[in-house]
C-alpha cells in the first residue's frame, strides 16, 4: 500500500483476545473434524487400494 514501513500496517490490524480465541478454536475443530472424517471413512482402506 506504499507505508514506508510496516509499522504503518500494525495500525490497522487491531484484533481482540476473544476474537483470536473464537478463530483458534474455530480452526482447530475443523481440523479435528477433519481428522476424524479421515478416520471415519476408513483412511487405512486407502492404502488396500495401492
Amino acid at each position: 500500500m506504499g507505508w514506508s514501513s510496516t509499522a504503518m500496517a500494525a495500525r490497522y490490524q487491531h484484533v481482540t483476545g476473544g476474537i483470536l480465541a473464537d478463530v483458534a478454536q474455530r480452526v482447530g475443530g475443523l481440523i479435528w473434524e477433519v481428522a476424524n472424517d479421515a478416520e471415519d471413512s476408513g483412511a487405512e482402506g486407502s492404502e488396500e487400494a495401492r
